[in-house]
C-alpha cells in the first residue's frame, strides 16, 4: 500500500514538474512557437477595433433601438472595417474604439446576411492617430489542427486573445440557421471550428494564423458548448468586401432550387456514390420551374462541370457556383431522371433584395416587411404577394384580433394588398381618418382568415413599455 502511495506520488509530481518546463518553454522569448505567436498579435491587434452600435429591432412588434457591442478589423487604408452583419447591418449609429483608445464614428457601407458579413467605414476626419490595416489569408490552404487565434472583445472585454486550433475546415450546420436578428444565414458557406474561445461579443473578431494573416471573422459560439467557435471563411469575405465596396452590394443569381444531400439515397435515385446533387423542391414561379426541373432529379452537371453533393456539406459549394453565375446568363444543367439524362437549359434571375423593408404600425401595435424572394422560400409562403407580420405587440388591438408573427396580410377592408406600398397607402389613410374597424385578410399555413382589429383597442399601450 504504502509503495502504491509513493509511485503516486511521484507520478503527481513529475506532472507538475512537466506542467512547469512547458510553462517556462512557452514563457522562454526564445521559443519559436511563443515567438510566432507574438509576431502574429503585433501585426492584428492594432488593426482590432471595439464596435458599439446601436440597431433597429422589429420583432417586438414595435421599432426597439437597443446598444450592443461586437468586435472588428480593419482591413484598408481608408478605414474599411469588417465586422458581422448581427453586429452592424442594422446599424443606425456606431461608435467604435480603436486600439490606441481613441472613439471614432463610423457608418454602414454594406451587409450581407446570407454571409454574415459587414463593411463599416471610420470616419477619419475625427482620428489623429495611425491606422494599422490587417491582412487578408487564405482560408482555402487552412489545414486542421493548424494554430490560430481568436481575437475581440468577448463580453465586452475590448482587446482580447485566445489561442487554439483549426478543428475542422468545412463545417456544416443542418438545418435553419438563423442570425441573432433573425435572418437566415451559412446558404453559401461552411464554417471553419476552432477551440480558440469565441464569445458574445468576439462577434466580427478575426481570427489569424500565425503569419498575422486574417483567415476567418468569428461568427457564432454554440450554446451548451465548451470552447467550441465558428469564423466565416475569409476568402467568402473577401468577396463580399469586393462585391460591397464597387458595387453597392452583394448581386448573385438564384434559380430556385432547394437542394438535399444523396448519402443513403444513391441507389434509389440510381446515380453512382459521388454523383449529382439530388433536387429535393422548386420554388414556385422560379426560374427552375419554367425551365421544368421536378423534384427527384438529379443534377449531373452545370456547364460540363460535374457536381456533386453526397455529404450536406457540400451544399453550399453547390449553391454558391449557381449564385456566381452573371444574372441572366444560361445554365445548361444535365438532369437525370429516372433512367433518362438530359441537358435543360435554365437562365438565371437576380436574387435580389435579401430583406423585406421594415414598417411599424403604431396604431395597429404591429410590425410588418415587405416580402422578398428569399424570405418566401426561408418562411414556405406561396409568393410574394402582401405583406410580413414580423412582430405583434403582446398587448393590443392586433393581439386581440388573433394577429400572428409570421401571417402574411393579403387585404385591408376587403381590398387587396398585393405590394409594401399598397399597404403603406391603406394603413396611412385609415389612420389619418381614425377608422373605427379594420378587417385585414390574411394568410396562415394556407388558409385564409379574416381579423378584426377594433380602433377603441388601439391606443393601448403594454404595461411598462416604452415607445
Amino acid at each position: 500500500m504504502k509503495q502504491l502511495l509513493r509511485l503516486k506520488n511521484a507520478a503527481i509530481l513529475t506532472l507538475i514538474l512537466l506542467a512547469a518546463a512547458w510553462n517556462s518553454s512557452t514563457a522562454n522569448p526564445g521559443n519559436p512557437h511563443q515567438q510566432a505567436i507574438y509576431s502574429a498579435r503585433d501585426k492584428v491587434l492594432p488593426a482590432l477595433v471595439h464596435i458599439q452600435p446601436v440597431i433597429t429591432d422589429f420583432r417586438t412588434g414595435k421599432m426597439v433601438k437597443q446598444s450592443v457591442v461586437g468586435s472588428g478589423v480593419i482591413v484598408h487604408p481608408d478605414g474599411y472595417v469588417v465586422t458581422n452583419y448581427h453586429v452592424a447591418g442594422k446599424a443606425e449609429r456606431i461608435i467604435c474604439t480603436l486600439y490606441d483608445k481613441e472613439q471614432v464614428k463610423a457608418a454602414l457601407v454594406g451587409g450581407d446576411p446570407l454571409t454574415d458579413i459587414a463593411i463599416i467605414k471610420l470616419n477619419l476626419n475625427e482620428y489623429k492617430g495611425k491606422l494599422t490595416v490587417a491582412s487578408f489569408g487564405n482560408s482555402d490552404s487552412i489545414q486542421v489542427g493548424q494554430y490560430v487565434m481568436a481575437m475581440g472583445s468577448p463580453l465586452a472585454l475590448s482587446r482580447s486573445i485566445s489561442c487554439g486550433v483549426i478543428s475542422t475546415t468545412d463545417r456544416y450546420f443542418s438545418g435553419d440557421v438563423q442570425l441573432p436578428s433573425g435572418e437566415k444565414t451559412g446558404i453559401y458557406n461552411n464554417w471553419i471550428q476552432t477551440d480558440a474561445a469565441i464569445n458574445p461579443g468576439n462577434s466580427g473578431g478575426p481570427l489569424v494564423d500565425l503569419n498575422g494573416r486574417i483567415i476567418g471573422i468569428n461568427s457564432r459560439a454554440t450554446m451548451f458548448a465548451n470552447n467550441i467557435g465558428f469564423a466565416i471563411p475569409i476568402n467568402i469575405v473577401k468577396q463580399v468586401f469586393h462585391d460591397i465596396l464597387n458595387r453597392g452590394r452583394v448581386i448573385r443569381s438564384w434559380v430556385g432550387v432547394q437542394c438535399q444531400e444523396l448519402q443513403n439515397l444513391e441507389g434509389w435515385f440510381g446515380t453512382g456514390i459521388n454523383e449529382g446533387v439530388l433536387v429535393a423542391s422548386i420554388d414556385p414561379q422560379s426560374p427552375a420551374e419554367a425551365a421544368g426541373l421536378l423534384a427527384g432529379d438529379v443534377i449531373l452537371k452545370m456547364d460540363g462541370r460535374s457536381v456533386s453533393a453526397r455529404f450536406a456539406e457540400e451544399l453550399p459549394v453547390f449553391y454558391k457556383m449557381i449564385a456566381d453565375y452573371p444574372v441572366g446568363d444560361t445554365i445548361a444543367m444535365t438532369v437525370m431522371r429516372g433512367e433518362k439524362t438530359f441537358v435543360v437549359p435554365v437562365v438565371t434571375h437576380e436574387l435580389g433584395d435579401i430583406l423585406g423593408e421594415d414598417l411599424e404600425c403604431k396604431e395597429w401595435g404591429i410590425t410588418i416587411k415587405s416580402i422578398t424572394k428569399q424570405m418566401a422560400v426561408d418562411n414556405q409562403l406561396e409568393d410574394t404577394l402582401g405583406v410580413y407580420v414580423s412582430g405583434v405587440k403582446r398587448v393590443g388591438a392586433a393581439s386581440d384580433g388573433g394577429l400572428r408573427r409570421g401571417d402574411v396580410i393579403r387585404g385591408i377592408n376587403e381590398r387587396p394588398v398585393d405590394t409594401f406600398q399598397e399597404f403603406y397607402q391603406q394603413y396611412t389613410a385609415l389612420t389619418a381618418e381614425k377608422a373605427g374597424r379594420v378587417l385585414l385578410t390574411v394568410r396562415r399555413s394556407g388558409s385564409t382568415k379574416f381579423i378584426l382589429i377594433k380602433a377603441e383597442d388601439i391606443a393601448r399601450e403594454e404595461p411598462g413599455s416604452e415607445e
